[in-house]
C-alpha cells in the first residue's frame, strides 16, 4: 500500500517539478546587494529553475542540521543508558559466575548464630 501511494503521490510531484524547471529556463540576475539596482560583483545569472532547486535544497539541508542538533541531548542519552546497560550487564556476569564458585563450607550455618 505504501509503494502505491508513493508512486500516486510521486509521480504528479516528479512531473510537476520537471514541468516547472522546463517552463522557466530563462536566465534571471540574483542580486546579493539590496542597495544597487545595477548588477555588481555580488550578482549571479542562472536560470530560474537552478535557484528554486537551490533553495529546497538548502531548506532541507538547514531543517536537517537543525532537527539533528535539536535531538542530540536524546543520543547523548542514549549512548549513556547503553553504556549503563553493558556495564550492568558485565556486572551480571560477574556475579553469576562469582556464585557458581561459591563452596559448600560458606553456606554451613556459624556455630552460635542458628540452632
Amino acid at each position: 500500500m505504501r509503494r502505491f501511494l508513493r508512486w500516486v503521490i510521486g509521480v504528479p510531484v516528479f512531473m510537476a517539478v520537471m514541468t516547472f524547471a522546463v517552463a522557466n529556463r530563462k536566465i534571471v540576475t540574483l542580486s546579493l546587494d539590496p542597495f544597487n539596482d545595477t548588477p555588481t560583483a555580488l550578482a549571479l545569472d542562472l536560470p530560474l529553475w537552478l535557484l528554486f532547486f537551490f533553495g529546497i535544497f538548502i531548506g532541507i539541508w538547514v531543517g536537517w542540521f537543525y532537527c539533528w542538533r535539536a535531538q542530540a541531548k536524546w543520543r547523548k542519552l542514549a549512548r549513556d543508558r547503553q553504556a549503563e546497560i553493558s556495564r550492568l550487564q558485565s556486572e551480571l556476569l560477574v556475579n553469576r559466575d562469582g556464585a557458581a564458585k561459591v563452596e559448600a563450607q560458606m553456606l554451613a550455618p556459624l556455630p552460635g548464630f542458628m540452632p
